[in-house]
């Protein structure tokens, strides 16, 4: 993002008080002062009990700012919007990890708003985006502002709603949505003055033009969806026209025409091609894990920034991580209280080259002198049989123990859905207390991969982390 050391300089100084003021809209303790409601007994007992589904972050000084008021106005103009995008995706990545435990029923009487409204504001944005360009360009339009806008048009609930739950909502409903009890609704209706509203005319998607002067003509510019953790496409892509389906209305935890889902049993759902039918998952361990994640996307071309749609596989694993952890959470039983949780987050792009694959490795894994490593490194691209893919070749001269077995066991996994599987060669092994596992580059073979890794890393990364004790 920072092209020159000013503006590295500039996001350097961008602390707490400044984000604390986007967030509020003014300082915080102003705010305190201005609602000084004291805490109920009630909320207190609520906050209390949820904790082990709180937002976990790192107090040091990294956290506090040094901004100026001139250093603030360039931030405004350049960086702004790029980290309230980068917000969006953390939030949407913080409750996609906790599906199971944080029900959208329970949002809306909290916060006034949930999943769906989150999806909904995506479409509104799209509406006003669209209107800028029209108001701009006075329809006088580039070639490549008239698939922008019929991009922007076609963009509706279905597709937003893909992109915050990280999977097709009806997926999502049918994997974690349960029945809400008695005092759910109790709390929902009492706190129906706070709810969101949207205008359900703005989610429907306009694929007819009727609101466009732009004349509709199929689609050839890929667009990128700006916090999908996985580019994994449902079974229509998401900017063909289709048949529209039922849209959330206003309560946003019922659907308009269809039923509220009463199924109480959570099944596991599987996304394009799913997992292996003989893969049995193992039951998580029994401890409490606080992960640090880092994804290391080989790639030349997204390295030189090639891809109109930017890097897919780094997403992709952010995302199948997030649902893997959900999933894997909500299979504990009643008496287990531990729980796994995604805390740290690094991504970088390299190109194929083995000397810049295995400088970030080692960076990742402590062995820099930067402090303690990641617990777990996925990389994607780079384990196919072409003269650049050398991924695994530089995974095998950082390593110190490999772990030969358990990639080759994925592969023969998932060859039972993609025969092509068999031919990736990627690895795995540990470097430290860093487990690296290598991972394709097709977005599709990165879910299907982590569906298996996920469950069996969390008992390796027991092992690093806790064996000794």
């Amino acid at each position: 993002v920072a092209g020159s050391p000013k503006e590295a300089a500039l996001l350097d100084a961008f602390g707490h008080s400044q984000a604390a003021r986007e967030v509020y809209g003014c300082d915080f303790f102003r705010w305190k002062k201005k609602f000084p409601q004291k805490a109920s007994f009630e909320q207190m007992r609520r906050y209390q009990e949820s904790e082990s589904i709180h937002a976990v972050h790192k107090e040091d000084k990294s956290l506090k700012s040094g901004m100026t008021v001139a250093m603030t106005q360039v931030f405004e103009s350049k960086f702004k919007m790029l980290l309230e995008a980068g917000a969006f995706r953390s939030l949407c990545m913080h409750l996609a990890e906790r599906s199971d435990t944080v029900q959208n029923i329970d949002l809306m009487a909290v916060a006034g708003f949930c999943r769906n409204c989150l999806a909904k504001w995506l479409v509104l944005e799209a509406r006003k985006l669209a209107t800028t360009i029209r108001g701009v360009c006075q329809n006088n339009f580039t070639e490549e502002e008239e698939e922008l806008l019929l991009a922007l048009d076609d963009f509706g609930y279905e597709e937003a709603a893909e992109i915050v739950y990280g999977c097709r909502y009806e997926d999502w409903k049918e994997a974690h949505q349960r029945k809400a009890t008695d005092e759910q609704i109790a709390r929902f209706n009492g706190s129906a003055s706070i709810h969101a509203k949207h205008d359900k005319k703005l989610l429907e998607s306009n694929v007819d033009g009727s609101e466009s002067n732009v004349e509709a003509k199929p689609r050839t510019m890929a667009v990128q969806q700006p916090s999908k953790r996985s580019p994994q496409k449902s079974s229509s892509s998401p900017w063909t026209p289709k048949v529209k389906s039922p849209q959330p209305s206003d309560v946003c935890c019922e659907d308009v025409d269809t039923p509220q889902s009463n199924a109480s049993t959570r099944v596991p759902f599987t996304r394009n091609g799913g997992t292996p039918k003989t893969f049995r998952p193992p039951p998580p361990p029994r401890i409490d894990l606080s992960l640090k994640i880092g994804i290391l996307t080989v790639s030349d071309r997204a390295a030189a920034g090639e891809y109109e749609t930017g890097d897919l596989s780094g997403p992709a694993v952010e995302q199948s991580l997030a649902s893997n952890m959900g999933k894997l959470n909500s299979r504990r039983s009643q008496s287990d209280g531990t729980t796994a949780m995604i805390n740290f987050v690094a991504k970088a792009i390299v190109p194929d080259e083995i000397e810049d694959i295995k400088a970030q490795l080692l960076s990742w894994c402590g062995k820099d002198g930067g402090g303690s490593g990641m617990d777990i490194i996925f990389t994607t691209g780079g384990t196919g049989f072409s003269s650049r893919d050398v991924t695994p070749e530089a995974t095998l001269q950082v390593i110190e123990r490999e772990c030969s077995g358990l990639m080759s066991f994925v592969a023969t996994e998932c060859a039972s859905i993609q025969p092509l599987a068999a031919l990736s060669r990627g690895t795995a092994g540990i470097c430290g207390r860093t487990i690296i596992a290598n991972l394709p580059g097709n977005p599709n073979g990165v879910g299907q991969c982590l569906d298996i890794l996920v469950p069996l890393l969390l008992h390796a990364v027991k092992d690093l982390k806790h064996g000794d004790d």
